[in-house]
């Protein structure tokens, strides 16, 4: 039976409100590189998204040498790279058929004749290929087919390229892709500017196992063997609730393909609090000390220094919500001519768009009080 590993969208060198993750990405590397030595995989699969942008900090280059040397290298275990979207494939491809050599199999330029690793088991061969992300033009100029205009297209005419190659039951995709049905993050920058990004999940048919990265939820779409490893980390509020995990996938002799996800422990997780700053003030600390944390406030009126007292709490609180303030549709003043309304109308009708709710009455009275004490103090001068 042949064992792989799948992990995907690592994202080194990611930002979250402008804090560094790179101690955190570390340490889940440092975890992803345990289970591969206790699985003892025939292969890990890291399917794109390698850094997050495409002219890493060298600190994050650092830490991806570090890693890869460490699975290659030292545990002697073949690794397959492609590029994501967030990629730069040139510069992730650099030395790669030096690379090849010693078990470093990265794909980032598009071939026209993909050419799979193979590895072996007791019952044979198992073929992987590896696809990039696939820029519709250039799949287009690649195989000079005018047909080529979209995610769809490209993919499905690289896929068929690999279906020409070889038809062996034992086949394993490695790809970078939005397969429509997929339950998409905040955290993803979208595959292209206007038209369709999504592909089928049918396109996948006839391989064993579909090791996709892009979306960054852990997910199985469609039908088929079509898997997501989801990302290293929480790359945004609305994963909060995601569990993060490395995939384990068995191909069988028949080239079936049984599949288990491995939680692990982030170095800090990511979570929200709720409340009034006062409510939040007057309780202990909830969850773990060292947390990434986003408060949000549900004050209606102003709270003075609220991130350096909170901080107090929670030391790596991240960012401050405000719901209450914020503005859901665009601000309507009264009908009419505005000349001849009042200032308490006109503040009145402002207050109930930013805050949802109209003025309650000690609030008015307290608007009363003041434009009182300003027009006192237009008639004095």
């Amino acid at each position: 039976m042949a064992r792989l590993v799948h992990a995907a969208d690592l994202h080194l060198g990611r930002l979250l409100h402008s804090q560094s993750l790179l101690d955190d990405q570390r340490h889940a590397l440092a975890q992803l590189r345990a289970l591969v030595a206790s699985q003892r995989p025939h292969a890990l699969l890291l399917a794109g998204d390698i850094y997050d942008r495409a002219v890493p900090p060298k600190n994050a280059v650092a830490l991806l040498d570090e890693f890869l040397s460490d699975v290659v290298l030292e545990l002697d275990v073949p690794v397959v790279l492609i590029a994501g979207n967030h990629d730069s494939a040139e510069r992730l491809g650099f030395g790669s058929r030096l690379l090849q050599s010693r078990g470093l199999h990265i794909a980032s330029g598009l071939d026209a004749d993909p050419c799979p690793l193979v590895i072996q088991d007791e019952h044979g061969p198992v073929e992987v290929f590896a696809l990039p992300f696939l820029e519709p033009a250039r799949v287009r100029a690649l195989l000079e087919d005018p047909q080529v205009h979209d995610q769809q297209t490209a993919m499905a005419a690289m896929v068929a390229r690999v279906h020409a190659s070889s038809a062996h039951p034992r086949r394993v995709l490695v790809a970078h892709a939005f397969v429509d049905g997929g339950l998409a993050s905040d955290s993803e920058r979208p595959l292209c500017i206007g038209g369709a990004q999504g592909v089928s999940a049918d396109l996948f048919q006839g391989f064993a196992y579909t090791a996709l990265g892009h979306l960054h939820r852990p997910q199985k779409v469609g039908g088929h063997p079509v898997h997501y490893a989801g990302s290293l980390l929480k790359y945004s509020l609305n994963e909060i609730e995601q569990p993060k995990s490395f995939t384990v996938v068995d191909i069988g002799a028949d080239g079936s393909a049984q599949v288990e996800r491995h939680s692990f422990e982030p170095l800090h997780d990511l979570r929200r609090i709720q409340g009034t700053l006062a409510d939040l003030l007057a309780v202990a600390p909830q969850g773990p000390h060292g947390d990434w944390v986003v408060a949000t406030l549900l004050d209606r009126g102003p709270v003075f220094d609220a991130m350096a007292k909170l901080r107090q709490h929670y030391p790596n609180m991240l960012h401050i919500e405000r719901p209450e303030l914020e503005l859901h549709h665009s601000i309507q003043l009264p009908g009419g001519d505005h000349a001849q309304q009042g200032i308490d109308q006109l503040f009145s009708a402002f207050f109930e768009q930013v805050t949802g709710g109209a003025l309650s009455p000690p609030e008015a009275a307290a608007l009363d009080t003041v434009l009182a004490e300003l027009l006192g103090r237009e008639v004095e001068r």
